[in-house]
């Protein structure tokens, strides 16, 4: 069985090849029989001790990665793998680890298994014990990357967690680029900040992602679920539990509904949300809006994901696709930010290779110099220098003196002349 999936954008931004090690016997002890598992930094193998006759886990990493090892080391806990041995061979390192046999909730989610409950609760309470564990090290150790993929459920249905690539010792955090996967890492990770509450974030998200298609009907029973998620799941650091024996003395405390409310409370709280849903958003839900730049920051955030850094000058399909909906989504509750937002997916559209798109956003601005200076850069960067020269000139014609000198006009100005002097050449 497989160890650990890791998560689908790791593997198509950042998969390679790798070397097949079956047959090779590593230390003279650990012969490996077959790979299991594969991410961008290294591979996952199943191995037998040759002295002990059991199976283990063998995680091959470039040695530029072996921090792992050091971390692993530190650490001592019934449902964390345990490593049992270490071993360099050439340029790579080897963790040789406990075998987990099991499958990740991840890949249990993607076969459309429903999780009960009672499960979701079980599960986020052993998380939050080893989360306790963690955060109480010296150093403090902050996981990084919590959810489902990185969750194992034996054949007993315990649970561990698996894959310390990416955590951060407390002396490490400051300078240390940990963004987790998008979906579950908190937003303060985009801004190279982790804490105690970005896991609890984390946490948040991937209960809610265990609840699947019946999350409605779940926090509906078991209220205190719905509102501890929500809570994990805030934006802001300060409004989130503030360490994980907090969240945990809160989980302990969600029960469902009393069986005679039961019947009652499903029916009239969907005849509620239908009633909402048919007033289709209200006007004291526009007042509810956060400030526009807030709301930004939460979308532009992603650019500085793991995925988009790691796949050069260009953006992944799934992240541009993200993104154009996040901005659309704005545009229609930020009326008057319009021309913003559409430089925005404008932009987008561009980093995508999309040009065709891009250019259209671009022309759906109002031409204001900002957006006409944005349109004749893209131009020029598209090759289209006259074009680009003719609508300069023409801005020039119809606003004469008035033409605000912006950063983005001298910019534009700028970039014709080095190109005129390019054609004299």
């Amino acid at each position: 069985m497989i160890l650990y999936l890791l998560s689908e954008i790791q593997e198509s931004i950042l998969g390679g090849d790798f070397i097949s090690l079956t047959g090779i016997i590593i230390k003279g002890r650990y012969c490996i029989i077959n790979q299991i598992g594969k991410g961008g930094e290294g591979a996952l193998y199943l191995a037998k001790d040759l002295e002990l006759g059991i199976y283990r886990a063998v995680k091959e990493l470039p040695l530029t990665k072996k921090r792992e090892a050091k971390l692993l080391r530190l650490l001592d806990h019934p449902f964390l793998p345990g490593m049992i041995d270490y071993a360099e061979r050439g340029e790579y390192c080897y963790l040789v680890m406990e075998y987990i046999q099991g499958k990740s909730l991840g890949e249990y989610l993607k076969k459309g298994r429903q999780f009960t409950p009672e499960e979701i609760l079980r599960i986020g309470n052993r998380v939050l014990q080893i989360l306790i564990y963690l955060h109480a090290r010296k150093p403090a150790v902050y996981y990084g990357d919590l959810k489902p993929d990185n969750l194992m459920m034996n054949e007993e249905g315990e649970v561990y967690l698996v894959d310390f690539g990416s955590a951060v010792l407390g002396y490490e955090r400051q300078g240390f680029d940990c963004t987790g996967t998008i979906g579950y890492a908190a937003p303060e990770q985009y801004q190279g900040k982790i804490s105690f509450s970005s896991d609890i974030y984390a946490l948040g998200k991937t209960l809610e992602n265990l609840c699947g298609k019946k999350k409605l009907r779940y926090f509906i029973l078991y209220p205190g679920l719905g509102l501890f998620i929500r809570k994990c799941c805030c934006g802001r650091e300060d409004k989130r539990w503030r360490t994980a024996k907090e969240a945990s003395e809160a989980f302990a405390g969600i029960h469902p509904v009393s069986l005679r409310f039961k019947n009652a409370l499903i029916p009239a709280a969907l005849i509620f949300l239908a009633a909402m849903a048919a007033r289709g958003g209200s006007q004291t839900e526009e007042k509810k809006l956060p400030p526009f730049d807030s709301a930004l920051s939460g979308v532009t955030a992603w650019y500085y994901s793991m995925p988009y850094r790691s796949g050069g000058t260009g953006i992944s399909e799934e992240l541009a696709f993200l993104m154009e909906e996040a901005l659309q989504r704005l545009a229609k509750q930020y009326t008057d930010r319009e021309d913003q937002i559409l430089l925005l997916l404008a932009r987008n559209s561009e980093l995508k290779g999309d040009e065709a798109k891009a250019e259209m956003y671009y022309r759906e601005c109002k031409e204001e110099a900002e957006a006409l200076s944005a349109y004749g850069l893209f131009l020029i960067r598209q090759g289209r220098v006259e074009e680009s020269r003719d609508i300069y000139e023409a801005c020039l014609e119809e606003n004469g003196e008035e033409v605000p000198e912006a950063y983005t006009m001298k910019m534009w100005r700028e970039k014709l002349e080095i190109e005129e002097k390019k054609g004299n050449r």
